[in-house]
């Protein structure tokens, strides 16, 4: 399915906290790092998402923030 966001990023579930209406999912990456997206219960359940599951975090911004030490 092509999509317009350019932030693809290749992880795997690490774990998901269901609540009753939005759900916390939280996604491995390379490196050490992960990424947290809260979404839907709906949508974890359409997905059929599951602790494991290779997955693709989908970044769209308005704007991106940069940070130095």
């Amino acid at each position: 399915m092509p999509i317009s966001a350019r932030n693809q990023i290749d992880g795997t579930i690490k774990s998901i906290k269901r609540g009753p209406v939005n759900s916390e999912v939280i996604v491995s990456l390379a490196g050490d790092q992960t990424v947290v997206a809260i979404i839907t219960l709906e949508s974890v359940k359409r997905l059929n998402l599951k602790k494991g599951m290779r997955v693709k975090a989908v970044i769209k911004a308005s704007d991106v923030m940069i940070a130095t030490d």
